[in-house]
């Protein structure tokens, strides 16, 4: 979906704090695979992720940049968080409220497929959190996660 409003977008603000609320330790230890595994229960709890669109409104592709762990697709929780990246990434005013929603869990296989074009990660909703998975990952995140539901 290439160019929906920013509003029909919007996530319930439940998500987005759950998100918020386990970045902090996630961030603080990074070796912590539970703290990880709440930050990443979290984001895929999400109906969707948000991307900044590139290309052509027919075969719009989501926003890659080099990081210092390589080549990265940025995914957001919120439009506005999008918005807000694409425009301290330097993405021409008129163009950052271009957006692409891709349902979940298929938006981690189709984030997993860019693998074959270089990209090596995903980072999550920068500069509010910045985690980062790399793209091997993410389809596995999703299957795991589906398969054990917190109980």
């Amino acid at each position: 979906m290439s160019d929906p409003s920013a509003s029909q977008l919007d996530p319930d603000a439940a998500l987005v704090a759950a998100i918020d609320a386990a970045a902090g330790p996630s961030m603080a230890a990074p070796d912590d695979r539970e703290a990880q595994e709440r930050l990443w229960r979290a984001v895929f709890a999400l109906n969707k992720w948000i991307f900044i669109a590139r290309g052509t409104d027919d075969q719009p592709t989501p926003f890659a940049a080099a990081t210092d762990q390589g080549p990265a697709i940025f995914a957001f929780s919120t439009p506005q968080r999008a918005q807000d990246a694409a425009a301290g990434f330097g993405i021409p005013k008129e163009e950052v409220d271009r957006l692409l929603a891709v349902p979940l869990p298929d938006a981690a296989g189709w984030v997993a497929s860019y693998a074959e074009a270089g990209v090596e990660s995903m980072v999550f909703d920068v500069p509010v959190i910045g985690a980062m998975a790399p793209l091997a990952n993410l389809a596995a995140m999703a299957v795991w996660i589906q398969q054990h539901p917190e109980g």
